[in-house]
């Protein structure tokens, strides 16, 4: 996906390198400083950030989307209890108020 100004909020240069827009990273610390809260491990999940912009421009409902999905346990596939830390959850953060504005799923 794509921000306003049509550059990749991710550019990986090799495959040891990764590189985030400030506006993603500043999204992604709202997300994993409450995610934290929740007494998981970070290290137990993968985590997938993606930008939702308004066809109309309108900055108020710009967002990031941050998804918590637990990993899955080494030889297991499925869902359930295949996963190592169970559980996901998404963050809707505001880019306009720099703010969670809605929650969704299990921590």
């Amino acid at each position: 996906m794509q921000n306003a100004n049509s550059e990749p909020m991710f550019q990986i240069p090799s495959p040891s390198v990764l590189s985030i827009d400030g506006s993603a990273m500043k999204a992604l610390k709202i997300a994993c400083d409450d995610f934290v809260k929740s007494g998981k491990d970070v290290r137990e999940f993968t985590i997938t950030i993606s930008e939702k912009t308004d066809k109309n421009k309108n900055d108020s409902n710009d967002i990031f989307i941050v998804t918590f999905m637990g990993k899955l346990s080494p030889g297991k596939r499925g869902l359930g209890t295949a996963n190592r830390a169970p559980g996901s959850v998404t963050y809707f953060i505001s880019k306009e108020e720099w703010k969670i504005i809605k929650e969704q799923g299990i921590k």
